[in-house]
């Protein structure tokens, strides 16, 4: 079922960066390392849990072995036959393999029941619960949701992941009882709290967190209505760090709105193939209807600043980054303030960026030069006019290297800097807190912004009350927002 090499080069990158090891070196450490997957069948969502622990762990180059007779009963064949395809579809030279190995690097348990796996993880309603070797778990106070079962493999993963690339103690928590609902933002409890039928609502962003926001809508089989904006396809390095979409989704350059609305069967899907910018440009043309709120997915305070134009009442917008890539975060902003420029306030000016300088440079495109983890090919610089000998003599040197390389070869940047991707449980736990907020049925009063480290898991101290900046054009132009807001939803 393979349509192409995997490229693990975006996890490589989070891991190394984590871990303080070369990428060479960490990736011949993760083919060497096997992590055994086990599960008890009728815990809370188990099936669910087990698709994201699975698919997570494809995405890193370690040895992957699911034992069907691991829990208090076997996993029904079917079961086990989703999962090899699935793992099949992310690296079809690296599949899953059914059986228990002679040694094993980490066991990781879905269930409250294993006396052997260094962790275990069970969905509480829309939380989690995970729980150390010999650590009992409490009980269950709710069957397990889709929210909880992707929440709990998100977690499972970032345990696993801390003890196969060797995370340095300085940059993850130690393995302790941890119990998490991205609802309460607190432990689970035992208030049932459904998702709102989706509408007037628009997704903006496709990539990592937007495919993980689409996965949990998927698994709580969301219904509805719902625009997903985003102006690119899908692309090879997206199946070790997106939470949809495979090989095969790459080789056929599928628009990333494509893929969402084809995963959300029980929503009307609208795929609006275009930026936040082209968005708003079509809702104030009259060929879109504005949203009341909006699931903000991008990354760049550019794009954010856009989504803040849209004068949406609620916007919940997910994040991730960090020195390592393993930070994430929900800020919850409104029209009104605070809106998403009181949390991301420009930067001062500084000139061009690092791309508009390379593309100046070398000819390249912005566009190309923005895929970071794409190889340069040889090709590609015999078709650029007007290169200078120099620039084309370090051309050359990089070709067959990846992109984002260019800027420390052309001395625009400094050793440490350059692309730093996330990885997918690192943006499904921030897409967890979107979805949790929207079943919060929108903002908190007051508005509230959430951080923490996947590497070190959810903390009392992690929320924040947010007020809006005096100086932002939230609070200048009241005024003016206020026009264009009643304009768009014909007040």
């Amino acid at each position: 079922m393979s349509a192409g090499q995997t490229n693990y080069s975006r996890p490589l990158r989070v891991a190394a960066g984590s871990s303080g090891t070369d990428e060479a070196d960490l990736k011949v450490r993760l083919e060497n390392s096997t992590v055994l997957v086990t599960a008890d069948p009728a815990a809370p969502m188990a099936a669910t849990t087990l698709r994201v622990l699975v698919a997570n762990l494809r995405r890193l180059p370690v040895q992957l072995y699911l034992d069907p007779s691991g829990g208090e009963d076997r996993l029904g064949p079917g079961l086990v036959a989703e999962l090899e395809r699935l793992a099949a579809s992310i690296d079809g030279a690296r599949q899953i393999v059914v059986s228990r190995p002679e040694r094993v690097t980490v066991h990781v348990h879905v269930g409250t029941s294993s006396t052997s796996a260094q962790v275990c993880g069970v969905a509480d309603g829309h939380g989690a619960r995970l729980r150390p070797k010999g650590v009992a778990f409490p009980p269950l106070l709710q069957p397990g949701t889709g929210l909880g079962g992707i929440l709990a493999g998100a977690m499972l993963t970032a345990e696993v992941f801390k003890l196969v690339v060797g995370v340095l103690p300085e940059r993850r928590g130690p393995l302790v009882p941890l119990d998490f609902c991205p609802v309460t933002l607190g432990e689970p409890d035992s208030v049932s709290r459904p998702l709102p039928p989706l509408k007037d609502t628009a997704l903006i962003g496709g990539g990592a967190i937007g495919t993980a926001i689409a996965l949990i809508l998927r698994e709580l089989e969301a219904e509805g209505a719902l625009t997903v904006v985003d102006p690119e396809t899908y692309d090879r390095p997206n199946v070790t760090t997106y939470s949809l979409g495979d090989l095969q989704t790459a080789a056929a350059k599928t628009h990333k709105v494509h893929l969402i609305r084809d995963e959300l069967v029980n929503v009307s899907v609208d795929p609006f193939v275009g930026t936040a910018r082209d968005y708003i440009d079509a809702i104030d043309a009259r060929e879109k209807t504005m949203p009341t709120t909006v699931l903000g997915a991008v990354d760049s305070i550019d794009a954010r600043h856009e989504i803040a134009a849209i004068h949406s009442t609620h916007t919940l917008d997910g994040s991730t980054g960090g020195d390592t890539g393993t930070m994430l975060s929900l800020s919850e902003a409104t029209w009104d303030g605070p809106c998403l420029r009181c949390y991301y306030p420009q930067r001062p000016a500084q000139g061009l960026s690092v791309i508009d300088l390379l593309a100046e440079r070398t000819g390249l495109s912005p566009e190309r030069l923005a895929r970071g983890t794409d190889k340069l090919a040889a090709e590609e610089i015999a078709a650029l006019d007007n290169l200078t000998s120099e620039n084309r003599d370090i051309l050359e040197r990089q070709i067959g290297k990846e992109i984002c390389g260019l800027g420390k070869a052309f001395g625009l940047v400094g050793g440490d800097s350059g692309f730093n991707p996330s990885a997918a449980f690192v943006a499904q736990q921030a897409a967890a807190l979107v979805v949790g907020a929207l079943i919060r049925r929108g903002t908190s009063i007051p508005s509230i912004n959430v951080q923490y480290d996947a590497l070190f898991g959810p903390h009392p101290d992690m929320t924040l009350h947010r007020n809006p900046r005096p100086s932002c054009r939230c609070q200048d132009d009241v005024s003016l927002h206020a026009e264009v807001r009643a304009r768009r939803l014909d007040l």
